[in-house]
């Protein structure tokens, strides 16, 4: 039966199904209405009215009853049958007025509580409409903080890239656990209500300090470890540093070669070397590195992992530095100590990556089709040095 005739139980869930596609909220955004709102019932043959005649005629009554109690109208439709003459089916479902329609859903103080919000967001910043539009439910997801999360952004409004850690923002009604448990939303609001040049749009995502970088703010950085390796460049006979990523950033010496590796003995034992420092890398968070001045036109080299992650982290750091070269992360390498060479379980997904070299290309599928991995620690320090010696045609010190 109920394949003939709508019941008010699935009458319901269409009228939910409507309100949950957000329609209502953004005809009342844009100053528009969706009312009458109509819903349009299936057509039901002449034929079906005589072998279910009597259970249809107890579905109509049970609409028209629900009709009644929930003020919702029913367009009715003249069917005719050959025995039972004219009958009048229901065709349209349709809600006059909003008023009607979200009682009927229970939906009216909820409705109520999103007008309200958004009109104090409108009030704020009407650059928020189209987001609003966009998003509706958002509102209603954060309803308990929405209030704060405005605050969030007026602050931000009138002091752009404030170059402070969030503990020092001074917000009323504010603190800072609650920015650092609404980041992913205030960064939503902060784009559509910023101007462009007050954050950074090329940062995306949460990860990495993603919310602090692209805002303007200051946060706890990650530390860059590195080893001078001419004792002609120490610094007042330092020669293993650790700094910041900001001073790292800006840090400058007159070193003209630079080379990168994932495992840290391997930066601590790494062979002196003329005019040269090491840095202990930081795999794919190598992005951090970009903007360095002690990077800028350098000889840079960079020594991962023999394994696809390794590949990938290359053609990462090519991205902001494409003078980078590979040292020992070739084949021959891999073949030289293929007795070392393990299973990797990791099983990286095959990924186009456009800024190896033919053979380094190779080299990755090869890695990436067997699950192969020649970790770095496991070629011998010999080795490395030999090949310092030889293929970058410079003596060791």
């Amino acid at each position: 039966m109920s394949s003939l005739m709508i019941t008010p139980q699935a009458l319901k869930v269409r009228a939910l199904k409507i309100w949950q596609s957000g329609d209502t909220h953004r005809a009342w955004l844009q100053k528009n209405t969706c009312f009458p709102l109509e819903i349009p019932l299936k057509n039901i043959a002449a034929k079906s009215l005589l072998s279910d005649y009597s259970e249809l005629q107890d579905a109509i009554y049970n609409l028209r009853q629900d009709s009644q109690k929930n003020a919702y109208l029913i367009t009715d439709k003249a069917v005719t049958h050959r025995q039972l003459g004219e009958q009048k089916i229901p065709a349209i479902i349709s809600f006059p007025t909003e008023t009607i329609f979200l009682s009927y859903i229970a939906k009216a103080v909820e409705f109520t509580q999103f007008q309200t919000l958004t009109q104090q967001s409108l009030a704020q910043d009407g650059l928020l409409l189209n987001w609003l539009i966009r998003y509706p439910f958002k509102v209603m997801q954060y309803a308990q903080v929405w209030p704060q999360l405005l605050k969030v952004c007026a602050y931000f409004e009138a002091h752009p890239q404030p170059d402070c850690y969030i503990r020092q923002l001074d917000i009323k009604g504010v603190d800072s656990k609650f920015i650092e448990q609404h980041k992913s939303i205030l960064s939503e609001l902060l784009t559509q209500t910023l101007a462009e040049s007050s954050y950074q749009a090329d940062i995306t995502g949460l990860k990495n300090n993603g919310f602090e970088r692209r805002y303007g703010l200051r946060y706890d950085q990650p530390l860059i470890r590195l080893r001078i390796l001419d004792k002609a460049l120490a610094i007042q006979g330092i020669t293993d540093l650790t700094l910041t990523l900001r001073e790292f950033k800006q840090f400058n010496i007159a070193a003209k070669t630079v080379f990168i590796v994932e495992n840290k003995v391997t930066m601590l034992a790494f062979p002196e070397h003329r005019q040269a420092i090491v840095i202990f890398g930081l795999g794919y968070a190598v992005n951090l590195l970009a903007g360095a001045s002690c990077l800028q036109n350098r000889d840079l080299y960079y020594w991962g992992d023999l394994d696809a992650d390794g590949m990938a982290i290359l053609a990462r750091l090519r991205q902001y530095y494409p003078q980078a070269k590979s040292i020992l992360m070739d084949e021959e390498t891999l073949t030289r100590f293929d007795d070392l060479v393990v299973n990797d379980p990791t099983k990286s997904t095959e990924k186009e990556l456009t800024l190896l070299t033919d053979s380094e290309a190779r080299l990755y599928r090869k890695l990436l089709g067997e699950s192969l991995r020649l970790e770095q620690e496991r070629i011998s320090f010999n080795y490395l040095q030999c090949y310092l010696e030889l293929e970058l045609n410079n003596t060791v010190r």
